[in-house]
């Protein structure tokens, strides 16, 4: 398929339902600012029905851990191996693994060992796939660096409400 057709059949339909896309290798879109976040198909693309995206996690990183309200949220291991956090379960898990996080559990994870790691995630339905993306524009973007604590704080708690998303504790 060339690129072009591709493109054409990104688009969500009027009535919000996906007429079907098809994302080659590298044709995600990388959020600026991160470098590690690649956007695959994002709820506009698909209708509402799912977002999904590739992380890249350095060892020692990760989220802190966090609620999605809204969404349920898988992740595939690609590379790397991971500690993973699901409601009050931990477990190490490794490339082929496959974890599952219905919304409203806490979880988190981090890349553990001594290379990086790699994750095909996704949340159903989509919509919370952006917020990588508006916390990052919200830092780096216009007066971002100069706000105070308060204001990005403040700002960051509407993206939580937008995206029906709470952060509930540090990083494991």
């Amino acid at each position: 398929m060339n690129e072009s057709a591709a493109q054409g059949e990104q688009a969500a339909t009027p009535r919000g339902v996906s007429r079907g896309i098809v994302i080659g290798p590298g044709q995600g879109r990388t959020i600026q600012g991160t470098g590690d976040i690649t956007l695959i198909a994002t709820a506009e693309e698909t209708g509402g029905s799912i977002g999904v995206f590739e992380g890249i996690s350095p060892p020692g990183d990760g989220p802190p851990r966090h609620i999605h309200y809204g969404s349920d949220e898988l992740f595939y291991i690609l590379e790397g191996e991971f500690l993973f956090l699901v409601g009050e379960r931990q477990e190490c898990a490794s490339a082929g693994t496959y974890v599952f996080v219905p919304r409203g559990t806490v979880h988190a994870y981090k890349a553990v060992g001594t290379e990086r790691g790699r994750l095909l995630m996704a949340f159903i339905p989509g919509g919370p796939e952006r917020l990588a993306e508006e916390f990052v524009k919200l830092s780096t973007e216009g007066e971002g660096a100069n706000r105070s604590t308060a204001q990005q704080n403040k700002m960051f708690a509407e993206l939580n409400e937008k995206y029906d998303t709470e952060f509930v504790g540090p990083p494991l």
